[in-house]
């Protein structure tokens, strides 16, 4: 179990982090915390991003230190074969940590596949939510949509598709009929997790191009308290809150994470005096709001606002970034791996058997993400595109438009440009950051893009980013994709 040191347990209260033993360090931890926070019982629910503003309060650094332990068994020599991939993992916290998978009949069933046989493929006991029921490589696909009432489907386009696959008239959906749709299932996905495992600590939801780093997951969650209302995971802006305020919610391309507390503040209704429920269900109560807007995990984080269950945000470990577009920079090195989102098919496996035969002595880090994509060993690479994200053009004079050799040579000349794409009309494109990026062919044929890296200030960059320990950022909503 990973535990921070006795400095950092004495700067943050222990509703935070995992409860103490001792009866009276808890009372005392509580004083402690109380008079740090002004935080009183019942003056509201405990606000996890306070950490963040007391550190910036007392310009301490944005992360911790933990001394974490990884909960994987220490296997040798390391098995990397598919009949010994499960050997290591630590099927015995599934009971209290609720792995969900939301899919859709648009989704590729070749990706679909490919997830449950490598991310998920050890989640033994792992709901998979949909919009059909099904059973998909031994498991039952729960269709979450089933148990809305009619009023959902009136006047909503959007369920025609799910008619016509229930109706057997269709057996996938287009991508865009399958996006509209896609909102409705996150409450309903909430409460299905729920009620087949109430008694589940951590509830973890992802999508079938979310890649999770198992270890350092549960490295994470070792750190907090589920009985404390939680919701993790990459900020992403939401709706407007009063004085040109606005709320967030975590981005469900790279999973988020929800405690038992939180999950039960959500779902909570309001009763009669006979104790019977004068408010519908979660779902119903958001029937508009979901039919209104674009995003269910825009909504989701909506609902928890409104149960006082604020975002707490941890990118970059959690990232909207694919493995491919990871832009790696000071704020994306040293930091652990927890979740990236539109994994390609090809590194779900590719990674999967990467951290198979790693050393899990330490957390996965981006700098190990930096070394397996082999950046810094190769200068350039054509029909390729790394400038698409981040990236600057120097005004049409400068020099480096020419040609690929003059966009490579000024690349070489500025000094914040350690990468560069050239399209062959004559536009450079220098970036700040070392990202791999990927091939791409275009439309014109007479056109062709090229990328290069300069290796040189590469290598200078990371002699000046050693990583002499893991950062694990602390929450916050202004650090965000």
């Amino acid at each position: 179990m990973g535990r921070e040191s006795a400095h950092r347990r004495r700067s943050y209260p222990t509703m935070f982090t995992r409860k103490p033993t001792n009866i009276f360090a808890l009372i005392l931890l509580f004083v402690i915390g109380a008079s740090i926070f002004k935080v009183e019982l019942g003056n509201g629910p405990f606000d996890p991003r306070s950490l963040y503003r007391l550190d910036l309060h007392h310009k301490e650094s944005d992360h911790w230190e933990w001394e974490t332990t990884t909960r994987f068994a220490r296997l040798q020599p390391y098995q990397v074969d598919d009949d010994h991939i499960c050997d290591s993992f630590p099927t015995y916290l599934l009971p209290r940590i609720q792995i969900v998978l939301k899919i859709g009949a648009s989704e590729p069933l070749d990706r679909v596949k490919a997830h449950l046989s490598t991310v998920t493929r050890c989640i033994s006991n792992l709901i998979v939510v949909s919009d059909r029921e099904s059973e998909l490589q031994g498991h039952h696909v729960h269709d979450v949509l089933a148990t809305l009432p009619e009023s959902f489907r009136a006047n909503v386009s959007d369920f025609d598709a799910y008619e016509a696959l229930q109706n057997g008239r269709m057996k996938s959906v287009a991508g865009s009929q399958g996006w509209r749709l896609d909102r409705f299932k996150f409450l309903p996905m909430v409460e299905r997790a729920h009620e087949i495992n109430p008694t589940a600590d951590w509830f973890v939801f992802i999508e079938s191009d979310t890649y999770v780093v198992w270890d350092n997951m549960f490295r994470f969650l070792d750190q907090f308290d589920p009985s404390a209302p939680l919701y993790m995971g990459s900020p992403a802006p939401g709706r407007p809150l009063a004085h040109d305020e606005i709320s967030y919610f975590a981005y469900g391309g790279s999973g988020f994470v929800l405690s038992t507390a939180a999950v039960k503040k959500l779902m909570a209704r309001e009763t009669g005096p006979h104790g019977e429920y004068t408010q519908p269900p979660l779902s119903q109560q958001y029937e508009e709001l979901v039919k209104a807007d674009c995003c269910g995990d825009s909504i989701l984080g909506w609902a928890l606002h409104e149960k006082g269950v604020e975002l707490s945000g941890f990118w970059p470990m959690f990232n909207p970034h694919p493995l491919h577009g990871i832009p790696f920079d000071a704020s994306q090195y040293c930091q652990p791996v927890i979740s990236m989102h539109k994994t390609l098919i090809s590194d779900l496996a590719g990674l999967m058997h990467f951290e198979t035969q790693r050393d899990r002595s330490e957390p996965l880090l981006y700098a190990d993400l930096f070394d397996y994509l082999k950046l810094g060993t190769f200068d350039e690479r054509l029909d390729w595109d790394n400038g698409d994200w981040g990236g600057w053009q120097e005004p049409p004079e400068n020099p480096g438009h020419a040609s690929f050799d003059a966009c490579r040579a000024a690349c070489h000349e500025h000094p914040d440009c350690l990468s560069f794409t050239y399209d062959s009309t004559g536009h450079c494109v220098f970036v700040r950051t070392v990202r791999l990026g990927a091939k791409k062919l275009l439309d014109d044929a007479s056109t062709r893009l090229s990328s290069g890296w300069d290796l040189e200030k590469i290598q200078h960059w990371r002699n000046g980013h050693q990583c002499e320990k893991p950062l694990w950022v602390k929450p916050s909503t202004t650090r965000k994709f």
